[in-house]
Parts: structure tokens; C-alpha cells; sequence
């Protein structure tokens, strides 16, 4: 056995290569020993047979361990299985590092013909124990708090574009297990969290591609394992402070700072359908007037609709014409709006003549040269639009994606979102032609080389334009100015954890993810405790009845769609009533907006609010701290709220000034403003 010993912590690794114990302060994480890494190696592909896939572990080989002061290196060679010896090499490095275990892995591929397509490490086989487990903080949208993780089956999403941030931990309340991807390459890498196996055994593990051609060598970034003491803030922590080493602050336009959120307009469907002409941009101002919400973020605005004929975005004479739409957004900035236009950062209409002529060299493609794709149905009744991926380290894709940008803004818009990049499948690309070394190389690199490409030149142009995108991925992220929230975090319920990401990045800013006509007071008071900007989605014609005339839907209005709102949420909220409310809170984020949106969100530290039935959440700005507390019971409830070394100076609410000790009414919102003097 081979012991790695920090002040508090252990690992041990016994002669087999696998790891024996992990231990905080005594308390161990470890089930049985397994293997540390699993591999799979692939034959060569050919257009209509995908090459045959090889598995190997470390169990498959003899091992030579090596130890020297805080470092274990484990060697494995020539693994054997099924009576075949594979020609390859595995070495793992262990270190020991301020309570924490570092690993990196090495390949050396001798085989002649196979490519080392996979390696899983470390693999770690926890124990939790099925009374009362530990939550698993899983990144995923803005963060999501499995409370059982030993329930959950198989957890598999790849970083980046599905997952966040690179981390997952293991949060027992006053201890806990951090993992975290200490690479930041962008290569594409999978995070999985198996309880298929036995009743509180967890198997967490990362999945790195070197695609590590026959002669090739292959070296992976760290993985840090770190068991802890204290809340799972001490992971976020972690992880951040790794992030400073390539983080850069996003630096957007001071409106996009202060602004309150966005409504999402579909101007034209996917079927022709016209819901909102460009000569109605005065109800859209009117409706924003209505709710407090000042940016209109307008989708389906080009002549194909939404979802149809991408990447080609001309202004359409259905809708008035290019004309018009410049007079709708002259309208809009007249009125204090902003405008921002979409274009889908990934999606090609398979359909067109842009496809015709450019789609071989923008797509993705598969290792049998198949176009990567998906098929958007927006109505049950319309035919299925064929889409391409286009990989983002294709020059061809790459340049359309900052051609479109100019183009939007000689409309005279003030932003373009690109739909998806945030989020862009597939995890791979195998194409000779493209900008990428190999194939888990294509997507993260890519999209985040073309978001900044795209920023520093539309800076140039117009300082105050903005580049948005759907979805958070961190690396990405530091070349976004806004972003539209998507998935799990981005609204409330269920497993949403939005303090994961909020705590770990809170310099980024995001929409609250909302694809209905209405904000309901709770949903929008759950984003306001966030940081949230806040959102409406307008994409059907019983949507407009709805918010313009107050006409209620039901669901058979919505029979044809496949993706509809919140329809019992319509039935139950007066739209006027509900963006009045909004207007009240957009109003009160504004007045505080040095906390609100300037600030820091500080999650639950610096503070106390003992009250289990409140919510209350941090910000902080130099020596200010606001502590905002949100009531969602239907019952009154004391507000005791206590800052060590700080002075109550006011207090705020959506509807005025408010005692600060009074109890906090159902439903109900209160900043508690607090200073502290200089130095302390």
C-alpha cells in the first residue's frame, strides 16, 4: 500500500494501482477498490463501417509503482486481454498538494493501427451512505443539487456545452468532495456520476479523448480530488481560484449592467406564420412600458422565420421590409429600448442555397463522413427541418458567424445572439479541413476562438453592440456580454441549483429561462434572488391574444405545438396585474442596482437569517452588503437577519421603503442594506 498524507487528508493506492482510501480527518470516501482508469481503443472507420472499439483498464495490466516525497507514479504496460496484448502505455501521476490529490494521466500508443479514442480517469468508486447521502452539486445549466445521488442511474454530460463549469462535488453540509477538470483547453471531456452498480456505491469518474493516433503520445490536464471540511462553498471556491489562472472578467456595455431583461419575440414561425410585424414594434415598446422590461430580443425577424433557412438572415418583405424594421428598432431606441437580433450559432437549413454551396466545409461530420445534425418540428402539422451542425473551428462557419454580426448591426440593432454556441453539439468533429488538432478539439475551442473573434471586431465597429449566447459554458463565457439562460438553475422547482454557478462565476450575467407570455410574481421574485435579468416569451399567436387583449388560452389553442408555454400559468395570472408587478421589481433592482446588479452575489455568507421558511441571499460592493430576503410561504414571517461588524442603514421593497424588523408579508421581497466602516 501506498499512503499520500496532507495535514488533514490520505489517499491510498495498493499494489494493484487501485485506490484503497480517501480520507478527511478520518472520515473515508471510498468503497472498494476498482480500477483507476478504463480505456477504449478503435480500429480505423471507413464510410460504411465504424471501426471496431477496444476496452482495456488498468486491471489488464502488470503495474510498476514508483513514490518519491508527495508524488506516486503508476506505470502500466502491454495490457492483455481475451488473449490480446495491446502496445500501449499508461502512467498515472498521483501528487499530494495542500490537502488535495492531483492526477494526471499519460498514453503512449505503439499499437499499429488503433487510435486511443478514450481514457476514463480517475475512476473513483464512493461510498454514500443510502441513509443519508450526500447531495451531488452537478453542473448542469446554472447548477443542480441531486439530494440522493445514489438514485439517480447514470449522469453522463459532456463539459464543455452541456455542463457549466468542470467541477462536481459531494456535499455532506459540514464536509464535503470536490472533483474538478483543471484543463483549460476546451477540449471536449465527459463527466459521469454512476449509481448503477450496488445500493450507495457511486462510481465518479471523467472521460478524456485524446484520439491519440498508432506512434502518439497523449498527456491529460489535472484532475484534482479534494475532500474538505466546511459548506460546499469551499469547492466553488477551489474551482475559482484554478479559473483565475485563465479567467478573464467579461467587460460588457454598462446598459447591459442595468439592464432589467428581455421580452423574446418570434416575430415569424417556422411555418410562415406572422405573429408580429415589424410595424407593431410600438405594442412590443408598450408592452415593455407595461412590465419594466427594456430589451427587446427579437427572433424569426429574417425572411426564412424561426428555425428556417439558417445561416441566411434578410430583413422580409412579409414582415414590411428592411425599412421597416429599421423604423421599428429606430422606434425602440427612441422609446429607451434595446434591440438585440437572432441567428443560431450552429444550425444550417440543409435545405438552402448558403447550404448548397458552403455546407461541406461548415459542417461537423461524424468519423464515416456523415453530416452531425438535428431537426427542429415547431408544428405538428409542418414538415421536419433537416439542420446541420456546423463545427465552429471551420473557417468557412467561423466567418459567416462574424459576416451575420456585421450585418445586424448595419440594422442598426444593439446585439445579436447566437442561439446554441454556448450549448453546440456534437462533442466531436472529424474532418481533416477544419481549424482543430483532432476531434474533441473541434467544439469548445472553436466556438469560444469565434466569440472572441466576434467581440473584439464588433467592439471595434460599435463599442456599445453586444455579443449574447444560450447557455453558460465558463471558458466560452469570458468572451459574452449576456447570455440566455438554458437549463437546469435557470428556473426554479425541481433540482435547480442556481448558486453553484452564480457563487462560483457571479460576474456572469444571465437571463432567468421563462418560455411563457407571462412572469408570475414568484418566478420573477426567484430570479431576483439570483441576480437573474428577467424574461417573457412571446412565440405563438394565442401568446399575443394573451398578453394584448388578456384573452386566456386553453390548451387546445396550442394542439399543434409541440413546445408550448405555461398554459395553466396563463389561466391563472392577469397579465396586466403580473407586469405591473414586474415593473414594481425591475423598478426596486434599479434603485439598488449598486447591490443588485453591480455587486457581488455572496450566496449565504456574511450574514445570518435564521428563519428556515425565508430565502435570503448576499451582495456585497466594497463596504456594503445587501441582504435580500424573499418570503414564499403564503404566511407572514419574521425577518431576524444579523451582519457581524455591520450597521442596518436602510431598507427597500418593489413597493417603497419598509420597516426592516416588520414580518414580511407572503410572497414579499426585502433589501436589507448594511455598511461597514473602512478597514474592517
Amino acid at each position: 500500500m501506498h499512503d499520500l498524507t496532507g495535514e488533514c487528508t490520505r489517499l491510498a493506492i495498493d499494489d494493484m494501482g487501485c485506490l484503497g482510501a480517501l480520507e478527511f480527518s478520518g472520515q473515508c470516501w471510498l468503497e472498494a477498490p476498482t480500477s483507476i482508469w478504463e480505456m477504449v481503443l478503435q480500429e480505423p472507420s471507413s464510410s460504411s463501417v465504424l471501426g471496431r472499439r477496444h476496452e482495456i483498464s488498468a486491471a489488464d495490466a502488470k503495474l510498476a509503482v514508483t513514490s518519491e516525497d508527495d508524488t506516486v507514479e503508476l506505470c502500466w504496460h502491454a495490457p492483455k486481454v481475451a488473449g490480446r496484448t495491446y502496445q500501449v502505455t499508461v502512467r498515472a501521476s498521483i501528487e499530494c498538494r495542500h490537502d488535495e490529490f492531483v492526477f494526471r494521466f499519460k498514453v503512449l500508443n505503439e499499437e499499429p493501427e488503433l487510435t486511443v479514442r478514450e481514457l476514463r480517469g480517475p475512476v473513483l468508486p464512493l461510498w454514500l451512505d443510502p441513509k443519508d447521502p450526500p447531495a451531488l452539486l452537478w453542473p448542469s445549466g446554472a447548477g443542480e443539487r441531486i439530494a440522493d445521488p445514489t438514485t439517480v442511474g447514470l449522469l453522463e454530460l459532456p463539459f464543455p456545452t452541456r455542463l457549466c463549469m468542470g467541477w462536481v462535488g459531494f456535499d455532506a453540509g459540514d464536509r464535503g468532495l470536490y472533483i474538478g477538470s483543471h484543463d483549460a483547453s476546451l477540449s471536449t471531456r465527459m463527466f459521469r456520476v454512476d449509481a448503477t452498480e450496488s445500493p450507495g456505491r457511486v462510481l465518479s469518474s471523467i472521460n478524456h479523448y485524446p484520439f491519440a493516433k498508432p506512434g502518439s503520445e497523449w498527456s491529460s490536464g489535472a484532475v484534482v480530488v479534494r475532500p474538505y471540511g466546511g459548506t460546499w462553498h469551499e469547492a466553488a471556491r477551489r474551482y475559482r481560484g484554478w479559473a483565475h489562472t485563465w479567467w478573464t472578467d467579461p467587460e460588457p456595455p454598462a446598459w447591459v449592467r442595468r439592464t432589467s431583461g428581455w421580452q423574446l419575440v418570434i416575430l415569424k414561425q417556422q411555418n410562415g406564420e406572422i405573429h408580429w410585424p415589424y410595424t407593431d414594434m410600438d405594442r412590443l415598446i408598450a408592452l415593455g412600458k407595461e412590465s419594466g422590461l427594456d430589451v427587446l430580443g427579437l427572433y424569426g425577424w429574417a425572411e426564412g422565420g424561426h428555425d428556417r433557412r439558417y445561416p441566411i438572415y434578410d430583413p422580409d418583405p412579409a414582415l414590411g421590409g428592411e425599412t421597416a424594421l429599421r423604423a421599428g428598432i429606430e422606434a425602440a431606441h427612441e422609446a429607451g429600448f434595446r434591440v438585440v437580433l437572432y441567428v443560431n450559432g450552429q444550425l444550417l437549413d440543409m435545405q438552402t442555397e448558403w447550404y448548397a454551396e458552403h455546407g461541406a466545409a461548415a459542417t461537423a461530420v461524424s468519423e464515416r463522413g456523415e453530416v452531425f445534425g438535428e431537426s427542429w418540428l415547431k408544428y405538428s402539422d409542418a414538415p421536419m427541418k433537416p439542420m446541420g451542425y456546423g463545427c465552429q473551428s471551420s473557417q468557412v462557419w467561423s466567418d459567416r458567424l462574424l459576416e451575420v454580426a456585421k450585418e445586424i448591426q448595419q440594422l442598426g440593432a444593439d446585439g445579436i445572439i447566437y442561439d446554441q454556441i454556448g450549448s453546440a453539439h456534437p462533442m466531436f468533429c472529424f474532418s481533416d479541413e477544419h481549424n482543430h488538432s483532432h476531434p474533441a478539439q473541434a467544439i469548445g475551442p472553436g466556438a469560444a476562438a469565434n466569440l472572441q473573434r466576434i467581440q473584439k471586431c464588433m467592439a471595434e465597429i460599435d463599442p456599445e453592440f453586444i455579443i449574447m449566447t444560450e447557455h453558460v459554458t465558463d471558458g466560452v463565457n469570458r468572451f459574452v456580454d449576456l447570455t440566455h439562460g438554458c437549463g437546469g438553475g435557470f428556473t426554479p422547482g425541481g433540482r435547480s441549483f442556481p448558486e453553484m454557478l452564480r457563487f462560483t462565476f457571479p460576474e456572469i450575467i444571465s437571463t432567468q429561462r421563462h418560455p411563457t407570455p407571462v412572469l408570475d410574481q414568484a418566478t420573477a421574485s426567484w430570479a431576483c434572488m439570483y441576480g437573474f435579468r428577467h424574461e417573457v416569451e412571446y412565440r405563438y399567436l394565442p401568446d399575443r391574444l394573451y398578453v394584448e387583449k388578456g384573452v386566456k388560452p386553453v390548451l387546445r389553442d396550442y394542439a399543434r405545438i409541440p413546445s408550448r408555454p405555461n398554459v395553466s400559468l396563463m389561466q391563472q395570472t392577469d397579465p396586466r396585474q403580473a407586469h405591473a408587478h414586474l415593473k414594481r421589481l425591475t423598478a426596486f433592482e434599479r434603485r439598488n442596482a449598486d447591490l443588485l446588479r453591480d455587486g457581488t452575489f455572496r450566496d449565504v455568507e456574511g450574514f445570518s437569517c435564521p428563519n428556515p421558511a425565508l430565502i435570503a441571499k448576499g451582495f456585497s460592493s466594497g463596504q456594503e452588503l445587501g441582504v435580500l430576503v424573499w418570503n414564499p410561504t403564503e404566511n407572514d414571517e419574521a425577518v431576524v437577519a444579523t451582519v457581524p461588524g455591520a450597521t442596518l442603514r436602510r431598507s427597500d421593497s418593489p413597493e417603497g421603503k419598509v420597516d426592516a424588523v416588520a414580518p414580511l408579508a407572503a410572497g414579499a421581497i426585502r433589501l436589507l442594506r448594511y455598511s461597514r466602516k473602512a478597514g474592517e
